[in-house]
């Protein structure tokens, strides 16, 4: 297998995780009723803990081998940043809009992500304008299959107007970790599609439900 291939067996692995991810937290968020936030906060602390224990092993061939093929060490310096930061983004939408809207938001940011980067990483031909990592293929095909999985939860309108900011979102943002620790890099961690995606389009469906 060369280079290439390992690198979108990779990225398949890494999207299939993802989705698997956001519909357990889905059901997750079902079954913890009006607990849903807290049991979130406490998920953030465990998996941030587990996160820095993992990160002091500085040996990379120490850590088991499904964490390095999930891994992008070329472009993450905190273990599990993908899963903290949308945890932390459910986190946000928890708190601050109702559950339907919640529930579209996290298939928005799982779906729709995971489909454009598969799509876009397989087959993309056509760059983006304003993104020379992101594709025209890979955000249509996003687009697509955001819209159709939101509309589970919301109306056909917020399921679109939600799909049409989360993708624009996931298009327009790159991947970002923390290289020091000051509030500039903090900042910039918080610049993801994992946190971003959830938040803006819950607050998209909200308004437009009103």
């Amino acid at each position: 297998m060369d280079e290439n291939e390992t690198f979108l067996t990779g990225e398949f692995l890494r999207q299939l995780f993802h989705i698997l991810t956001g519909v357990f937290f889905i059901f997750f968020i079902y079954l913890s009723g009006d607990n849903a936030a807290l049991i979130f906060m406490v998920l953030f602390v465990v998996v941030l803990f587990f996160s820095i224990i993992v990160k002091r092993l500085e040996d990379p061939q120490k850590l088991p081998r499904l964490f390095r093929k999930f891994g992008r060490a070329k472009k993450q310096r905190i273990k599990f940043q993908g899963t903290i930061l949308l945890i932390s983004g459910v986190l946000v939408t928890l708190i601050l809009f109702p559950r339907d809207i919640v529930y579209a938001s996290v298939a928005i940011v799982t779906f729709g992500d995971s489909i454009a980067t598969i799509v876009g990483t397989s087959i993309g031909r056509h760059k983006l304008p304003y993104s020379d990592k992101k594709s025209l293929e890979g955000t249509f095909s996003g687009l697509i299959v955001a819209f159709l999985v939101a509309m589970l939860f919301v109306t056909p309108f917020q399921a679109l107007i939600g799909s049409l900011g989360g993708m624009l979102m996931e298009s327009a943002i790159s991947l970002k970790t923390v290289k020091r620790a000051n509030i500039i890099s903090v900042i910039r961690f918080f610049i993801n599609d994992n946190f971003l995606i959830p938040v803006f389009s819950s607050a998209l469906m909200f308004y437009a439900g009103l």
